[in-house]
Order: C-alpha cells, then structure tokens, then sequence
C-alpha cells in the first residue's frame, strides 16, 4: 500500500464517518447524560445521537448509532449503522450496516453486515467476529482473528492474522526504523490458524513472521521501504498526520455540538439567530472582544487584589475560542438547510443544521491560507453572537 493509498483511505474514511450518517437517518432520537444504557427491552424506533462518559446499548436501535464517550458498548442490535468516536469502544452484537470507529481500544467481537473501518492505539477482530464486506483499519496494533468475507486493507505499527480472509490483504507496516538499520523485528505476525483466500500483499522493512500451518492460497509479496528519498517520506507522514487531525477535530467537534445543541437548545438559537440578523455586529464586536481582552486582563491583574479576577476572565476568554467556532458552524448549517434542496427536509432542526455545518466548516477550515482566515472570520463571528446575545440578557 503506497503512501498516496494510506492518505487517500484516511481522506475518504473520514468522510465517510460523517457524511453518510444525516442523510439516512429517517428520525433522530438525541441523548446527552454522563451516562445512557438502552435496555434489553427498548427499542429506539429512530437514529440515534447520544454523547457522555458511558453508552451501553443492550437493546435495538432501528436506525444508525452515532456516538461519542469514553466507554461505549453495543451488545444489542443496530439495524443500520454505527459511527462512534471514544476511549474504549465495544461491540459485541449485531450491526445491520456498516461501522465506523475512532478510539484508542476497540474490540469488534459481533457481526457487521457491512464494512468495519476503524482507527486507533489498539484494534482487535475478536475470533467470533463477523464481517460481511471489508475491513480497513490504521492503528497501532492489530489483531485480526474473526472472519472477514472480503479484504483486509490497512496500516499498523504491528499485524497479527489468525482469522478467515475472503479474498486479499494489503498492509503497511512501521517503517519508522531509519535510526536501527539492524533491526529484525517482524511487524506482520501470520498464525497457523489463519486463512487468507486470495494474496498477501505488505509493504515491510523485515520479513513477515508466516507460521507453518497458516494457508495462503494467493501470492506472497514483500515491497520493501527504502530511505533513498527522505523528503517525500516526510511529506507523505506529515499529510496523513494532518488528515488524522482533520478526523480527529471533526470528531470533536460534532461531540462538544451533541453537547451545546442537546443542554443548551434555546440559548443555541438565540445566539444563532442574533448571528444571522447582523452577522458585520456580531463579526465586529468578535474582533473588540478578542483583542481587548487580553489587554484589559492585564491591566487587571497589576494590583494582586485583581489577579484572581484577571485570570478567571483571561479563562473564560480562552474558553469561548472553541465553541466560538461551532455556533459559527451551526450558523452555516442553517443556511444549507434553508438554501440547498436535499437538505430542506432537515430546514429547522438545530441537531442537522450542526452536524451539516460542522461537516462542511471543518472541511472549510482545513485548507491553506483561505480556510485559516476563514475559521478566524468564523471565530470572530460566534465570539460576537455570545457577546451580543449576553447583552441582549443582560
């Protein structure tokens, strides 16, 4: 798997962790507590949105599961599909659709009647596990065990294969080994037990670690990495590090909006809406606030009696920058959803006009120079909607 592959298999997994979800979801059912358990016996007749610390689904849920927690576990049934982002993710019952993972631990011990493309530390296919379409990972490590009816496409540190491939597996190993020339580790690991229906494809320093027993009924071929040209190198891992920095603050940011939108609905849209009336006020007094600030702060904290005053609002100042941007986003789903014809089904929900403008902002944002300036216009645009909204409270 070529650099350019890996870049493009980020690029279009991100996309589709967040693209595809709105647009099938017939109903929403939203959810934002420490903690949220779906019984046994309950069944969400709906897509469900839920964010908070735990999330345990031991019931169905009739639509697509978008998530995102520190724990999150599915023992029941999600007839569509399942998009979650957090620290350990589980998922131990059946998924109708595909699933689309981001975590540091996640353990897929179900099945998926579709596609498995998860990212994180640590990724393991339990033996149980059941896979209809292909699996695409990037991780850590990886630990392939169950069954996967067609490819297995990724990039890991470290590989190990003991589960039933459909068809090919194409890999890429850790090539970060320029320093220990003399290193042998094998960082493709390929069991007795394993079965691989089609070839084996892995780009590799060393060899790959094949066991006596193991069946490959394909082609076997090592592409080795070499050092010759250390700029290009260096240019493919700092994209694929910012692509994951895209996945990762687009995660992000849909999670904190699932909060915003989910606690804090009515004063949500009386920002927005004060926002949208005089977008050059609120833009204008964004930039008042932004650079007065610090300087106030400092006049403050002169006299020690000021000091913890100067810091608590230096703080809250801080603090503003990042939901800042999301009203501004949310501001821009609002407007996609009154514009765009596919979209005005959603025209007045606050939840899709988020997660449209997240999508489309962040997306924004991410390119050179027009998009940075962009996501300062945006800072500024939010800054002022609380400001002037606080105002209007006052």
């Amino acid at each position: 798997m070529s650099k350019t592959r890996i870049a493009l298999f980020v690029s279009l997994a991100t996309l589709a962790l967040v693209l595809v979800l709105p647009l099938s979801a017939k109903a929403i059912m939203f959810k934002a507590n420490d903690s949220t358990y779906i019984a046994k016996d309950q069944v969400v007749d709906s897509s469900l949105f839920v964010a908070g610390s735990s999330i345990t689904v031991d019931g169905k849920i009739q639509g697509d599961l978008f998530c995102a927690g520190q724990s999150i576990t599915v023992n029941g049934t999600v007839d569509g599909d399942v998009i979650c982002a957090g620290q350990s993710i589980t998922i131990n019952g059946n998924v109708g659709g595909a699933v689309r993972v981001a975590g540091n631990n996640i353990v897929i011990a179900g099945k998926v009647s579709r596609n498995v493309m998860m990212a994180g530390a640590n990724l393991s296919i339990a033996p149980n596990a059941q896979i209809g379409w292909d699996l695409q990972f990037a991780g850590a490590m990886a630990d392939i065990r169950g069954k996967v009816s067609r490819d297995v496409d990724g990039a890991a540190a470290n590989t190990t294969i003991a589960g039933n491939i459909g068809r090919n597996v194409y890999l890429a190993l850790d090539n970060n080994r320029e320093k220990n020339n003399n290193d042998t580790h094998s960082n493709l690991t390929v069991t007795k037990e394993a079965v691989v229906n089609g070839s084996l494809t892995y780009y590799a320093k060393n060899d790959a670690n094949i066991e006596s027993g193991s069946t490959i009924k394909g082609s076997v071929e090592k592409k080795a990495i070499t050092w010759d040209n250390k700029k290009t190198e260096k240019k493919g891992a700092a994209a694929i590090a910012w692509l994951w920095y895209i996945v990762i603050s687009l995660f992000a940011a849909v999670a904190f909006g699932l909060l915003l939108v989910g606690l804090l609905p009515k004063t949500i849209q009386g920002i927005t809406d004060l926002m949208r009336e005089k977008p050059w006020a609120s833009i204008g007094w964004g930039f008042i606030f932004l650079f007065l600030t610090p300087i106030a702060v400092v006049l403050i904290m002169i006299t020690m009696i000021g000091l913890p005053i100067g810091l608590t609002i230096l703080g809250l100042w801080i603090l503003l920058m990042y939901p800042a941007k999301i009203l501004a986003a949310i501001m821009l789903g609002k407007k996609l959803t009154d514009k765009c014809r596919l979209l005005k089904r959603y025209k007045g929900s606050l939840m899709a006009s988020m997660i449209f403008g997240i999508i489309i902002a962040w997306l924004i944002f991410s390119i050179p120079v027009v998009g940075w300036f962009l996501c300062f216009v945006a800072l500024l645009w939010g800054i002022g909607g609380v400001w002037r909204y606080t105002r209007s409270k006052a």
